[in-house]
């Protein structure tokens, strides 16, 4: 009879074993101790690119933490406001002068030195300046 529960509980082990193989536990433990969250972040949307959390997340930490800034998405496979919920505080309203495009194609046309035209999605938004970039990311603020 021992011999029998042992058997058993070797097999519930493999087979304990063989789920958490399947399902990368172990790789995902070694992540989640090797990386803080900020890392782990990053890693899945992006630095600059897809979502951008990391440029995102530099724009918000700088800025006015009394107000949103809206966020654009030039990429055709998300929608506008796919990345809006990484910076998005609760009850507080957008802030009318700055805007942080992401994955920018063709939404700046250059009018001067530091003066911008964004159109996006077919959409002329106005003239804007930028205050930061980071490959094809914008931080940009209102012309005046």
């Amino acid at each position: 009879m021992k011999i029998l529960t042992n058997k058993k509980s070797i097999l519930l082990l493999l087979l304990l074993l063989i789920i958490m193989h399947s399902n990368n536990f172990f790789l995902n433990f070694y992540t989640l101790l090797k990386f803080n969250t900020h890392q782990r972040m990053i890693k899945v949307y992006g630095d600059c690119g897809e979502e951008s959390y990391g440029f995102i997340k530099k724009i918000t930490d700088l800025s006015d933490k009394n107000l949103n800034i809206k966020i654009l998405n030039d990429n055709p496979n998300f929608s506008d406001n796919n990345s809006s919920w990484l910076g998005y505080k609760t009850n507080i309203g957008y802030d009318k002068k700055k805007i942080i495009l992401i994955n920018n194609k063709n939404s700046l046309k250059q009018i001067k030195d530091n003066k911008y035209e964004l159109i996006f999605k077919n959409s002329n938004l106005g003239f804007y300046k930028i205050l930061d970039r980071k490959q094809n990311c914008f931080y940009l603020t209102k012309y005046d």
